[in-house]
Parts: structure tokens; sequence; C-alpha cells
């Protein structure tokens, strides 16, 4: 793939709940996606991504993010990001009074 400037509108949008996505990238080496939860909202339960490491690195507001499985829950703020372990089952609330614009990025591990 050549180098490529996608713009904001430009990537495939992806509605699940609550919480509104825009994908970016999509390869069998990178998922880059920018979502938004409004104040309350919840995102649906993300299973979780076999063989890959996530990061969700919150731009605006402020979240939880919930890791069901491991009853973990951690409150990250703009400028904070989290780490998501491969196949780990998470979803976030937005806590804040703003809306809350998360960037998500997905590779698989290396062997």
């Amino acid at each position: 793939m050549d180098a490529k400037v996608l713009k904001k509108g430009e990537g495939k949008i992806l509605i699940e709940g609550e919480e509104f996505t825009e994908i970016f990238w999509h390869s069998d080496k990178l998922i880059f996606s920018v979502s938004s939860l409004l104040p309350g909202q919840r995102a649906i339960l993300d299973p979780g991504h076999p063989g890959s490491d996530e990061v969700c690195y919150v731009v605006q507001g402020t979240i939880v993010m919930h890791l069901p499985e491991k009853d973990q829950h951690f409150l990250v703020r703009a400028g904070d990001a989290v780490f998501i372990p491969p196949g780990q089952p998470h979803y976030a609330i937005n806590v804040d009074d703003q809306k809350a614009v998360m960037t998500w990025a997905l590779a698989p591990r290396l062997r």
C-alpha cells in the first residue's frame, strides 16, 4: 500500500450500540480507529482480539475501561492510554460531562 491520507469522514463508519466509530485503517497488520461516546454512554462489550495487542488512547474526556473477565476497572483521562491484552473482552463507559473521544490501535503479536 502506498502512503495515503484519509480525512475525517472518509473512513468506514461503524455504530455499535451507543459508540460511534470511524475505522481509518484495517489491514492484516494494523487496525486504527477513532470512536466517541457522549456523556453517560457505554460501549458494547468487545470480545477481544486473539493474537492482537490493543491500545486505547483517550484524546478527550474521561472513561472507565472495564475488563469484566478480570474484574478490572481503569479510570482513563485525556492523555492517558490503556493496554488491552490479546483476546481480553472490554468496554468503555464515558464518566465525564463532555464527549469522550478515543483512538484505538490493534496489531498482531510478532512471533
